[in-house]
């Protein structure tokens, strides 16, 4: 990031930001692979446990951690799950 003439010399001030630009404590963009991922999942068409698994917890064997973590939304049955519906996903 560039810095303003104006602007003390640890405070950071992109490009498009006016002069008097400051950052906001606790207001900093992080990296993407700092920021946690959802902490839930609408079901799609064509979804299973497994694609949810690998696509948003990087690991297809998690999804049944998914499963118990939503048993009352899913049922009894891993293998049919609803469009439309949402999922809590484990940490």
């Amino acid at each position: 990031m560039a810095k303003s003439a104006d602007s003390p010399a640890d405070t950071p001030s992109p490009d498009y930001a006016p002069k008097d630009y400051k950052v906001i404590p606790g207001s900093e963009i992080h990296a993407p692979d700092e920021i946690k991922h959802a902490t839930t999942y609408t079901i799609k068409s064509g979804d299973n446990l497994s694609d949810i698994a690998q696509a948003q917890l990087g690991d297809a064997t998690r999804w049944k951690e998914i499963y118990e973590l939503n048993k009352d939304v899913i049922g009894d049955n891993p293998d049919l799950i609803h469009p439309g519906k949402t999922l809590k996903l484990p940490e």
